[in-house]
């Protein structure tokens, strides 16, 4: 069965052109970047080469970057990293209430060696808001943490906004962009984030590699959280060619069809919102779309669980929110911390869309949401819980 796929934030298909990159690397070409023989040497250069590109969809330059298992391993070496082992209070960090449970991990380990962490405040529409900010940076701040882009409702940050406030306190900004790269134009060093993390699957690449970018300037005030055979100076580990290959030619792609991909997926969100807006009355979207990517929609639908939707779906595959919060009962994070009552942050979906995707696909997709949301409406109503839609 055809499912159609909606969930693009969690996940991506690998992009043909990617997997033929790859392939070599895992037949002929499978040296180890590490040795000095032919087959190392033709694999580090391949290994080189990738980083070229993944600087290039940065606006970095190759050595800046350090390939990871991926963002969330990225986002444990930027943030740990600024901090020893004996850290106590009133050495401080700051995060951010939206952000990807990788990072809020982080904040609370850090919480249990001392660290003073604190949080940031969101407005309603999920922007971080500067004043606050400002308030709680002081001397002791050693970095604040921030999603370039919302994995649930897309909301867009100001980063070079946020970057200036934490180095007039002296302290460096960490931006996870696994959501912005390849979706949003991306020039890390005018934007003066200190390190950013992204991850390969979220890009059309393999799933196991990421990538953190490093500035050159503050790369003496990080420490290694893994150790080994030093195949990077802050990342041990033997390098995977295949897959950084992968991911080296995911971001070359996704940085030459970024603006057309943009413009693609802004036409496919405005035709779902239209056909949720027709079909379900009372749809409301979450975030503010002045501030956000064209590719996420985030709605509350009035009277169905998000919960139900997704899982009653069998050929449509769509998200509640992010995958990391995949069964729990709790509502998002993300959702209440923007100001959702839990009965509105339980019937939220988020659509994540693919610029590639044909529109067809795209109309039966949501007619079939539709038709279900619909239905498990009515279920509601039989049980007296929730007033009825009205059909359109």
């Amino acid at each position: 069965m055809k499912v159609i796929y909606l969930d693009g934030c969690a996940t991506t298909r690998v992009d043909d052109e990617v997997l033929d990159a790859m392939l070599p690397f895992l037949r002929e070409e499978y040296g180890n970047p590490s040795s000095p023989h032919v087959l190392g040497k033709r694999a580090r250069r391949a290994v080189d080469e990738a980083a070229a590109s993944v600087a290039a969809l940065l606006g970095a330059d190759p050595g800046d970057v350090v390939f990871t298992s991926g963002a969330t391993e990225s986002n444990n070496l930027a943030l740990l990293g600024v901090f020893g082992h004996d850290d106590r209070a009133p050495v401080n960090g700051l995060f951010c209430p939206t952000d990807h449970k990788s990072s809020l991990a982080i904040g609370r380990a850090l919480a249990g060696r001392g660290v003073d962490v604190r949080m940031m405040r969101v407005g309603p529409d999920g922007r971080i808001d500067l004043e606050h900010l400002a308030g709680r940076l002081d001397l002791h701040s050693r970095v604040a943490t921030a999603a370039w882009v919302n994995s649930e409702i897309g909301t867009v940050q100001p980063v070079a906004e946020l970057a200036a406030l934490c180095h007039e306190a002296g302290a460096l900004l960490h931006v996870d962009a696994a959501q912005a790269a390849g979706r949003i134009p991306m020039l890390v060093r005018e934007a003066a984030a200190d390190t950013l993390s992204i991850s390969g699957h979220k890009i059309r690449g393999p799933k196991g590699v990421g990538a953190l970018y490093v500035r050159p300037e503050i790369r003496h005030r990080l420490r290694p959280v893994m150790f080994g055979g030093g195949q990077y100076e802050l990342r041990s580990g033997t390098i995977p060619a295949h897959l950084v290959v992968g991911l080296g030619k995911a971001c070359e792609l996704a940085l030459a069809r970024l603006e057309a991909e943009r413009a693609r997926a802004a036409e496919l969100r405005a035709t779902a919102l239209d056909m949720l807006q027709a079909g379900l009355p009372g749809v409301r979207v979450n975030g503010d779309p002045r501030h956000g990517v064209p590719h996420v929609l985030s709605v509350v639908l009035p009277g169905v669980r998000g919960e139900s939707l997704v899982s009653s779906l069998s050929s449509v595959a769509l998200a509640t929110g992010s995958a990391c919060n995949s069964g729990s009962q709790e509502p998002s994070h993300v959702l209440t911390a923007i100001g959702l009552d839990a009965e509105d942050a339980n019937s939220t979906v988020r659509i994540c869309l693919d610029a590639r995707m044909p529109f067809e696909d795209l109309v039966l997709g949501l007619d079939l949401v539709v038709e279900r949301a619909r239905d498990l409406a009515g279920v509601v109503v039989a049980t007296g819980a929730q007033a009825p839609f009205t059909p359109s």
